[in-house]
């Protein structure tokens, strides 16, 4: 690899370990989060992307909701999200832009259907995720380099 290869590589790892850094700082467990509001509704729309967290919308509201990857998995598979559909249900979320909430506890029907476990484990993989990334760059640069200095 050229010597701007290498400098554009080991530039988005410090991007990454810098990324990871600041998701690291701002990851804060559930118990210790002061601004979480309970909301009480009915669901009205699921949103299952191909990848990544689920959300839901509830009735008579504007706001997302944001989920976990785990929720996805479970209830976004065929018919299995139309069972929570026009379902009451209580949230625990934290708002975290304008218009959309984290949710860290979602409970229906008197059992929880999320739990903050579930959220902390999601955000945790993703820090750890931009740490293995910027690893991986600073490996694939030192391996191109090694094997470029031992054929000279």
């Amino acid at each position: 690899m050229s010597k701007q290869t290498n400098i554009i590589l080991l530039v988005l790892a410090a991007f990454f370990t810098f990324l990871g850094i600041k998701s690291s700082m701002h990851a804060t467990a559930y118990k210790e989060l002061s601004n979480v509001e309970t909301i009480e509704g009915t669901i009205y729309q699921l949103h299952c992307p191909p990848k990544g967290a689920a959300a839901l919308s509830l009735t008579d509201s504007d706001f997302t909701y944001n989920l976990s990857i785990k929720f996805r998995s479970d209830y976004c598979e065929d018919n299995k999200s139309q069972v929570l559909l026009n379902k009451k249900v209580t949230l625990e979320a934290i708002e975290v832009n304008d218009g959309f909430y984290q949710v860290y506890k979602l409970t229906g029907n008197g059992r929880d259907i999320l739990t903050p476990g579930e959220v902390e484990n999601d955000q945790a993989s993703s820090t750890f995720g931009l740490f293995f990334l910027a690893f991986l760059l600073i490996a694939l640069v030192l391996y191109k380099s090694r094997t470029k200095s031992k054929k000279a």
